[in-house]
Order: C-alpha cells, then sequence, then structure tokens
C-alpha cells in the first residue's frame, strides 16, 4: 500500500539521527519524501549535511520501519501523531526555524499559545513560593501555562496550573512511553483531562541527555513568553529562554539574591535585557483583579507582623509568604515598623 507524505514524516521521524534539519535537506535534495526514502546509499551520501554514520542508520532501520504500526501504538497510549501536514498542527510551532515535522499528543493542544514557566530541577523554598505565585495568577487570567515536566521548577508549575483550575501542557523530553521522570505519570493523566502532554520523540527513540535542550525550543514555539523563576549559571531553563528571544518573544526574570548560586541565571538574564519582575502583573499580561493576597500580606507586614503571624492570618503556607516579603524587601517597601 501507498504511503501518504504523512506517513513518510511519521517514517522518517522514527529513523535514529534524522530529525527535522536532516529532513529538510532530503526534501529539497530529492524532491519529495517518497524519492528520498527510496534512494540509494550513493544517493544519500550525496546530500549536504547527511554524513555516512546517518546514511548507514537509515539503511539498517528503513526495512523495519511502517508508520501504521507507529500510529497503532500511540493510539494504545490514548495519543495521536499531528504532523507539520496536519490542519491540526500548531501554527505558532511554525514559526520555528527548524519547527518539529511530527508531534505525538496525548489531550487536547491549545489553538494559542501560552506562557512558559521554567527554572531549576532544584528549586529553593522561595523558588517554589514564587512559581506559586504567578503560575496561580496566570491560570487565574485564563492562561496555558506551558513548561517541561522535570522535577523543580516544572513541575510545580503543571501541579498547580491545575489546583487553580488552568490548562497546561507538557512537552517531554522521552516518547509517551518511557516518561521520564517516571514519578510524573500520575501529573501527565491529570494534565491529559484539560491540556496536553508532547513529545516530538518515536516509540524507538531513547531518553537521552541531548532530548532536552530540543524539547526546550518547543516549549518556547508553544509559548507567547518565557518566565525563568529561578535558574543556576547553565540551567535548562535558559536554553528555553534563547529560544524565546530568537522567536523575538517576551523573557521575564525573578531577581534574587546575589550570592544565591540559583539565581545567577535569572539575574544574568536581567542583566542582558531580560524583564525583571517581582509580582504577576509585571507580566503585562492584564491580570484580573480581584486576586488582594499579596497587598494584603504586605499591609500585614507593614503592620509589623511576624512571617508566621501573616501565615496563620491568611491561611497561607509560610514559604508563599516568606517569598512575598522577599520580593517586598527587594522593590524597598516603606513603613515597616
Amino acid at each position: 500500500m501507498k504511503w501518504s507524505s504523512r506517513q513518510y514524516l511519521i517514517a522518517f521521524n522514527m529513523v535514529p539521527g534524522i530529525g527535522g534539519r536532516r529532513l529538510q535537506a532530503l526534501q529539497k535534495y530529492f524532491g519529495s519524501l517518497e524519492q528520498a526514502w527510496s534512494a540509494t546509499e550513493g544517493e544519500l551520501l550525496a546530500v549536504g549535511g547527511i554524513g555516512p554514520k546517518t546514511v548507514k542508520m537509515f539503511l539498517g532501520t528503513r526495512p523495519t520501519i511502517c508508520p501504521w504500526q507507529e500510529e497503532n501504538w500511540a493510539r494504545l497510549r490514548d495519543a495521536q501523531i499531528v504532523t507539520i501536514e496536519d490542519e491540526g498542527y500548531p501554527d505558532h510551532l511554525r514559526r520555528l526555524q527548524v519547527p518539529p515535522p511530527v508531534l505525538y499528543v496525548r489531550g487536547s493542544l491549545p489553538t494559542e499559545p501560552g506562557v512558559a514557566v521554567v527554572g531549576t530541577r532544584r528549586p529553593s523554598r522561595f523558588g517554589i513560593a514564587q512559581a506559586r505565585e504567578f503560575t496561580r495568577h496566570l491560570a487565574l487570567q485564563g492562561e496555558v501555562v506551558v513548561s517541561g515536566l522535570a522535577r523543580g521548577i516544572d513541575y510545580f508549575a503543571h501541579e498547580t496550573t491545575l489546583q487553580s483550575g488552568g490548562k497546561t501542557v507538557a512537552v517531554l523530553g522521552s516518547n509517551l512511553a518511557n516518561l521520564y521522570p517516571g514519578e510524573h505519570r500520575g501529573l501527565v493523566e491529570r494534565i491529559v483531562e484539560t491540556g496536553a502532554v508532547v513529545s516530538e520523540f518515536s516509540s524507538r527513540c531513547s531518553t537521552v541527555p541531548g532530548n532536552f535542550p530540543r524539547r526546550n525550543r518547543i516549549i518556547a514555539g508553544l509559548s507567547k513568553g518565557v518566565l525563568v523563576v529561578q535558574a543556576g549559571a547553565k540551567s535548562g531553563a535558559l536554553g528555553t529562554s534563547d529560544w524565546a528571544l530568537e522567536l523575538g518573544l517576551d523573557v521575564w526574570a525573578i531577581p534574587g539574591e546575589i550570592s544565591d548560586p540559583l539565581r545567577v541565571g535569572t539575574n544574568n538574564l536581567i542583566k542582558q535585557g531580560a524583564h525583571l519582575v517581582t509580582s504577576p502583573e509585571d507580566l503585562g499580561l492584564d491580570m484580573i483583579p480581584g486576586d488582594e493576597s499579596r497587598s494584603t500580606v504586605s499591609q500585614l507586614y507593614k503592620e509589623g507582623l511576624h512571617v508566621n503571624e501573616i501565615a496563620i492570618a491568611l491561611e497561607r503556607p509560610v514559604a508563599e509568604v516568606m517569598a512575598e516579603i522577599s520580593l517586598l524587601q527587594i522593590e524597598g517597601i516603606k513603613d515597616r515598623p
């Protein structure tokens, strides 16, 4: 049975070493993916950017690949495969210089870009509190929160969005079967009820460190701006902000103590021109009125109450109250007794 062009996309995406850029090179050289799929070794070696190792891998795996079986694999995991040729492919992902040619999607992708919330895998209690505060406001405003399902800030971004009744999109650095990290399987099932879990990695793709930088470009592509909550000098979250800048998107960063290694990345982003934000309103996304929790913390703090007393009075976690007070201190709040 003859394959369709979308099935050739699915098939090529299953070949290790052939991503979007090499796929573009093959299509340009041969004129069609059908011609590229049936090419000889010599013809393939003539394509710029396609080396002997990739050619050998392709020729070795080509006879074993069946796009119909791959689509069945996805269906068995309650997912669908969306290719760049399909109507359901997110238009905002096409902004990327090399869009992912194939997506595996569980749930429903939003039609409009969301806001990415990213940061370190090992956040402090202040970082967690800030992630929760900003994410809660975004979710209540109706913004879709996009993140990478990693431990740390990503987890709290997804979790807080769900707790707030919002929608969130998780972009994986693994395929749908080999979910990483595995302890987030329960979170994934909750996400897909109202949002989506997305991967570009086929059933044959192993989970390797190089997957995660690739994932970051999709996080940025699905967003209209990126908020970096807390990040060290080499945090992967900085890669997401780089992709956002390449797309001309807003990048926001929460500042922190200059001696804190978990704030080096965010402080550097601010020095490089990212927007410094100390409250959700600073994001400039027309936050909904009526959430007066931060002004209440401010008022009680001005009245001289201790952080524990404020937390009890407002029935909020101490860590969240401490995080808001730290932001108030950065802003130079006055009238403290």
